[in-house]
């Protein structure tokens, strides 16, 4: 019974399968290997799902959704015909019917499936995506990255080493991977990403600029016909992908306008958007320790990284060689069928190995509300790692673990995963009860962890929050989000610092981090006890010059420029 790999994508998604010592793409009832991820409700309980579907994004847009998987995880809710939906409802409907045109093309009932993820998808959209996959009748035992499938792909049957950036740049998700690979290792050295970043917030801009050219106020046209401008955008800019200059004509109300745009005014009213594009190529690169000139290339997939801006301006960014995948809109499906084919351990991929990372870090709370890692982002896959930690109080007999899965260094701010709790500890003074703290993380995302105290040992395994979670801690979280507040330090300068060494800490490698840390805690009990402004003032300065000196010594890019994508002749 074949296994077969899905991109379940934010824009379109597509199956795979490896067959016949190749991978075959698998197409839908309509010949096509795009199927949209949309899915519309009809009056009578019929579900639409792909091409049919997208066309009621106009024709019936309160009952038809898209783009939902930038909520995967969440508790937003969709609402039609009198039900509510999640995110994970919506995909299983998606992953039905990719599973049932694969029965049709395979001849054989499927039911089980590697599903690709963005790689910063935290735990719960993970676990959400697995559970699409069951409602959905597919048996899904292993998640792979995005860019570690595409990775896959891009060296089957390259023999000589290599070093590689992955750009993939969907429709609502940007994932960056660093690659090494060699002989039939294919070793993932750090990974970044925005969930809120793809080719849809192009799509807003254009259409925003429209509406802005126009006079035209948003509020005052219906959902269908704010549809028909949003769907026009997204067709101009697939046009300037092969020119430079596009129109279109849109009706609305009665009345005809002109929808307008060239790449280069693309770069203006998109200046935001490019410049994320940067935070993730600069954390992955800065992560992983590699100097620029060690990195051979930067391969762009995904369907939004067809737009020529987008490789203009990472060529504008590095000077390395920046080059686009043959099937940008299909390679990580290719590499999802790969990465079933290795599980399977079939065909002429079964001796390939995937050395993926822990694309979060996890660990615990300690006494003053800090996160304390356990396991560092960007560890190899499967790991496993022991802390040890103590009592802070005198005859202490209770010593509790919040796990969380985050890089913020304040650990309520980052994903709850559960509580553990070692009791009836012996009445010692404080400092000389100590715990043992084993977390041990394989490449499905199970969490083993074990804590040792004398003769005590508590065990857990964590498969995900929502299996992972009572009710009761739910409800605790709930409340400890509503009673966090900010810090009430008011000085400004302060506040700045605190920031700046906070965004520096979630960006470093875990040696630096760790310097941060001890600054960040000598700083913050220095402002919260010292009423001496002179001492104050002198912390303020250490903090600033240290963090002045991290910052410099990481790599980075030079400021915005626009005129990345001038062309010289319109200047003649």
């Amino acid at each position: 019974m074949a296994v077969i790999g899905i991109d379940l994508g934010t824009t379109n998604s597509l199956a795979s399968v490896w067959r016949n010592g190749r991978i075959e793409l698998i197409p839908n009832t309509f010949g096509e290997y795009l199927t949209p991820s949309v899915v519309s409700f009809g009056e009578d309980g019929e579900v639409y799902v792909g091409k049919v579907a997208k066309e009621r994004l106009i024709t019936a847009p309160s009952v038809t959704f898209a783009e939902f998987k930038r909520n995967m995880g969440s508790s937003y809710r969709y609402f039609a015909n009198n039900k509510y939906y999640t995110a994970e409802d919506l995909s299983s409907f998606v992953l039905r019917r990719l599973k049932e045109d694969a029965e049709t093309y395979l001849g054989e009932k499927v039911t089980e499936a590697v599903i690709s993820v963005p790689a910063y998808f935290n735990d719960d959209k993970r676990c959400a995506t697995k559970n699409a996959g069951k409602l959905a009748g597919l048996n899904i035992e292993r998640l792979i990255n995005e860019p570690s499938a595409v990775a896959l792909k891009h060296h089957m049957g390259v023999e000589e080493a290599e070093t590689f950036i992955i750009f993939d740049f969907g429709g609502g998700t940007l994932d960056i991977s660093l690659v090494d690979a060699f002989d039939n290792m294919v070793e993932i050295q750090a990974v970044s990403g925005d969930n809120y970043l793809g080719g849809k917030d192009f799509n807003e801009i254009i259409a925003e600029d429209f509406y802005k050219d126009n006079h035209i106020t948003k509020g005052d046209l219906t959902e269908e016909e704010q549809g028909i401008i949003l769907k026009e955008a997204e067709m101009l800019k697939r046009e300037l992908t092969d020119k430079d200059k596009a129109e279109r004509k849109v009706y609305i109300q009665n009345q005809e306008y002109m929808m307008r745009m060239t790449n280069q005014h693309l770069i203006h009213v998109g200046t935001e958007l490019f410049k994320r594009m940067s935070i993730p190529i600069r954390r992955v690169i800065n992560d992983s320790g590699m100097r620029l000139e060690e990195i051979d290339k930067l391969i762009l997939v995904g369907g939004s990284s067809k737009m020529p801006v987008v490789e203009q301006y990472l060529k504008s960014l590095l000077d390395i060689s920046v080059v686009r995948d043959a099937s940008p809109d299909e390679s990580i499906a290719e590499g999802v069928g790969i990465a079933a084919a290795i599980k399977e351990r079939v065909g002429d991929v079964k001796d390939m190995i995937l050395a993926d990372i822990c694309p979060f870090s996890l660990g615990t709370e300690i006494f003053d509300g800090s996160f304390s890692p356990i396991i560092e982002r960007n560890d190899t896959l499967p790991c496993s790692h022991t802390r040890g930690y103590v009592t802070m109080e005198d005859y202490q007999n209770t010593m509790t673990f919040p796990i969380y899965q985050g890089d913020n260094m304040i650990a309520k701010e980052n994903l709850l995963l559960g509580t553990m709790q070692i009791t009836g500890l012996p009445p010692e003074p404080r400092g000389k009860v100590k715990a043992s703290v084993t977390f041990m993380y394989d490449i499905n995302g199970i969490l083993d962890i074990k804590i040792v105290s004398g003769e005590q040992s508590l065990h857990r395994v964590i498969m995900n929050k929502k299996m992972g979670l009572s009710e009761e801690e739910l409800k605790t979280r709930l409340k400890q989000l509503r009673e966090m507040t900010l810090s009430s330090m008011e000085d400004e300068n302060t506040r700045y610092l605190l920031e700046k060494a906070q965004r520096l800490y979630q960006e470093s490698p875990p040696l630096v981090r760790a310097h941060i840390a001890e600054q960040i805690t000598r700083f913050r009990a220095i402002m919260m006890k010292e009423r001496n402004a002179r001492i104050r003032r002198e912390a303020c300065v250490h903090l600033s010059v240290y963090l002045e000196a991290v910052e410099y010594n990481k790599f980075d890019f030079n400021g915005f420029d626009e005129s990345f994508f001038e062309d010289d002749s319109e200047e003649e």
